[in-house]
């Protein structure tokens, strides 16, 4: 399943810890649905209709012989179409960047990148993690980040530095955009609109929340980058790094005319990317629709690196034969997505997942205003677990947190808030999270080597958002 070949790979020994991890989760889901009592609210479409809780009579729970088999079950639920189109971008993308490993398009763009900041390789970090937080805070750019994940991390290979840069100054960064987001679409924008409130309301104390994030995040990494330059054996990626060190020679030499023509090849596919995504998200935000980004990416990285190998390799044989190769070497991961999105499913399925909320909601319903809001921040990071989408998990709970509103006393900004932060970086640090499994997979990183090393930085983030949810209620945010 590994091949040192090859840029991107799912590492067999951190394939099989999280498959582990979650069947473990899947078996804890279908437990669950025998233990909790099954009911439902009515809807309208997507949206909970508030005070309509029923139990439903008659129900078993989710019956265990099911439970091995709902991974592929999961395909025919609402979320079968998303998980195929992440799964076929996720092809696409194994594709497209083994082209550009094997026709030295990766090498060029980091040569380039290299001779520009070689001296300034911090200030280089922290551009790259604000740029990547503001994708996710202004435009709800997080799945995506996945796509330069494999440049990142050879960047940060190239500069001396390890595999979990490369993840955090792109996925973390990302991750931890979403939840300080400003104007993103999918979780400011819906929540906003369901809270029947202008999605630039209270965007003040967002912003200072943005900064705040941005100084810790930045500052972690360039601390943990300055002790992986000081000693790279402090690194929990080393050896794994070494071997992939060893693979990628920065050091091969081309004519300048060669170097230009791959360069010019693959950069333009990038520039179409960035701009067709930023297009997508601006008209997102302006006209609150949802347009397909992850289709429309995966159609530019299939046409624009097939068409960018080829120009580089002059092979039409060999650039479809390498394609395949690198579609093939992240087939692995399509069964970790599968695997996380069913957890919810059996929850789903089970008719517990409307009890779990009916339960919380009616707690919250009798407390003061910062318990309150400290509940509904658990609340939202408890539904995180299982639904990571942040425009489903806004119809879901928004309909319950706002009424709340005028009953634990704090206002619909604040609501949205705690739904923010809780929605954020839990989807980088949750074993359920498919877009980080693909992420940990790529770089061949495992779930327990990230969690030792995001770990602490997750918990601090968790205390301070919580302070600052606190702070907004004594100023009356």
């Amino acid at each position: 399943m590994q091949n040192e070949s090859k840029l991107i790979s799912i590492s067999k020994k951190s394939f099989f810890s999280v498959v582990i991890i979650l069947l473990v989760l899947i078996i804890g889901a279908g437990i669950l649905t025998h233990v909790i009592p099954s009911g439902a609210y009515d809807r309208d479409g997507d949206m909970i209709i508030n005070g309509t809780y029923h139990l439903i009579e008659d129900t078993n729970g989710y019956p265990y012989w099911r439970l091995l088999l709902a991974p592929f079950e999961v395909l025919g639920s609402s979320d079968g179409l998303s998980i195929i189109v992440i799964s076929i971008f996720i092809l696409v993308l194994g594709g497209t960047f083994t082209l550009m490993d094997k026709t030295g398009g990766i090498k060029v763009i980091l040569k380039r990148l290299i001779a520009k900041y070689k001296t300034k390789k911090y200030v280089l970090l922290r551009i790259v993690i604000l740029a990547f937080m503001m994708f996710g805070a202004f435009f709800g750019i997080f799945e995506e980040s996945i796509a330069l994940l494999p440049i990142m991390i050879l960047l940060s290979l190239s500069l001396g530095w390890d595999t979990l840069i490369g993840l955090g100054m792109t996925m973390l960064a990302a991750g931890f955009g979403f939840a300080s987001a400003i104007t993103n679409p999918f979780s400011i924008g819906i929540a906003s609109e369901l809270a029947n409130t202008n999605i630039l309301s209270g965007v003040w104390y967002r912003l200072i929340v943005f900064g705040v994030l941005y100084f810790i995040l930045s500052t972690f990494m360039v601390r943990y980058a300055k002790k992986i330059d000081k000693d790279p054996t402090k690194s929990l990626t080393y050896e794994d790094d070494l071997k992939k060190a060893r693979s990628f020679d920065l050091s091969e030499t081309m004519t300048f005319e060669r170097e230009l023509v791959i360069y010019k090849a693959y950069i333009w596919m990038f520039i179409i990317f960035l701009v067709s995504i930023l297009l997508i998200s601006v008209i997102d935000l302006i006209l609150a629709v949802s347009l397909p980004t992850i289709p429309v990416m995966a159609l530019i990285f299939l046409v624009g690196g097939l068409i960018a190998g080829y120009l580089v390799s002059r092979n039409i044989k060999y650039t479809l034969k390498v394609y395949l190769e690198g579609m093939l070497s992240v087939a692995p991961a399509i069964l970790l997505i599968m695997m996380a999105a069913s957890v919810k499913f059996v929850i789903v399925e089970g008719n517990v997942m409307d009890t779990i909320l009916y339960y919380l909601s009616d707690v919250l319903s009798s407390q003061g205003a910062i318990v309150g809001i400290l509940l509904i921040y658990a609340l939202v990071i408890v539904t995180d677990f299982f639904i990571g989408s942040a425009s489903a998990k806004a119809y879901l709970v928004i309909p319950l947190l706002i009424p709340l509103a005028s009953l634990v006393g704090y206002s619909k900004e604040l609501a949205i808030l705690a739904f923010v932060f809780g929605d954020g970086y839990t989807n980088v640090i949750f074993p359920t999270s498919a877009v980080m499994l693909v992420g940990l997979s790529i770089g061949g990183v495992s779930y327990g080597k990230w969690f030792r090393w995001s770990g602490l930085l997750q918990l601090g983030i968790l205390v301070l958002t919580a302070l600052f949810l606190i702070l907004a209620v004594w100023i009356g945010y």
